[in-house]
This record gives structure tokens, C-alpha cells and sequence, in this order.
């Protein structure tokens, strides 16, 4: 699983303030190999939406230690080398990792795909009056999720791998149910 937070919507304009991800193993139980996790030293803060950064938390004295885009990549690059990039609401997020690669000159890291953990909640729980909403507190909250917080990408990020996770068993369940 993957989050960021940026400083803005447009790729081109606003950059990567926090990155986060857990890595998990395709196998039953999506057990998680690694996770990892970064605050990214803006260049163009000037750039930023206020609200954004309120949101993330940014200050420069909260971003002292962090780290310069490069070595955020690379570092994310190395930890999700060959996996399939998933998330929650993946288009900004994959628009600024699309991004960010390109503006370094590196190869795109991972699978050539892509899963919206967002689209399988709503397929899976829509109508079923559990979730009203689909946003990922919400879910996370009603599929009975304590989460580490809120708009920090790791947090977020594993948010993301406890929903699949639950979304995941709940299919295993279900299909069980039905071969009875």
C-alpha cells in the first residue's frame, strides 16, 4: 500500500511532503514484509495550498530531518521494487509518483499495475448499509479499524493494508459460505 501527502493537486506544480507504504506478500493473509514511511523537503513551498499544508502538519521545523526527493525515492523505489502499487483513491497518487520518477530521470520501479483499494470497497460494501461513505476513515472505522491517525502517509498507508486485509477475509468468508 502506498500514500502520500502533497503540498497541492497538480503534479507539475506541488510536490511530495510525506510518503509512506507497506509492503505485504501475495500469499493468504497478505502478510506484511515491510513498511517504510518519509517526510520529503519541498523545493517550491512557495507553491503550496495552505490548506494542504495544515493538513499534513508542515512546518519547516517539523521537516528539519527531512529527507531531499532523491533519496525518498530511491529508498521508496527499493523498498517496493517489482510490487503491484496499491492504495486508496490511486490516481494523485500515482500522477505525483509518475512524477516524481520522471523529474529524476529514474525508471518506474514497480508492477505495471495498479489496485484501488477504494474500488473494491465499494464493490464489495455498497448497499449493504454498513458504509455510508467511502472514504477511508469512515471505512476503516465501520470495518472496526484503530488507525494510527489521520493525513500522514503512513498512517494512511496502513489504514489502506488493514481495509484490503479485512476486505480480503470477508471474500474468503463469503465464498466459503457459498460452497456449503
Amino acid at each position: 500500500m502506498v500514500d502520500l501527502e502533497m503540498s497541492g493537486p497538480n503534479p507539475q506544480v506541488h510536490e511530495i511532503l510525506d510518503i509512506g507504504g507497506v509492503r505485504a506478500a501475495l500469499v493468504p493473509g497478505l502478510p506484511e514484509e515491510e513498511a517504510w514511511s518519509a517526510r520529503v523537503r519541498p523545493r517550491r513551498i512557495g507553491n503550496a495550498v495552505p490548506a494542504a499544508l495544515k493538513v499534513v502538519g508542515y512546518s519547516p521545523k517539523a521537516w528539519k530531518t527531512a529527507l531531499d526527493l532523491e533519496a525518498a525515492m530511491e529508498r521508496f523505489a527499493t523498498v517496493g521494487r517489482d510490487a503491484v502499487v496499491a492504495g486508496w483513491g490511486m490516481a494523485q497518487d500515482l500522477a505525483f509518483l509518475a512524477e516524481a520518477f520522471r523529474a529524476l530521470g529514474s525508471p518506474w520501479p514497480f508492477a505495471l499495475a495498479a489496485l484501488d483499494v477504494q474500488v473494491i470497497a465499494r464493490a464489495l460494501l455498497r448497499g449493504n448499509g454498513e458504509v455510508d461513505r467511502f472514504n477511508l476513515g469512515h471505512v476503516a472505522d465501520r470495518l472496526g479499524i484503530g488507525r494510527m491517525g489521520e493525513h500522514g502517509a503512513l498512517a494512511d498507508a496502513y489504514a489502506t493494508y488493514d481495509v484490503l486485509v479485512k476486505l480480503v477475509e470477508r471474500v474468503a468468508r463469503l465464498t466459503a459460505e457459498r460452497e456449503r
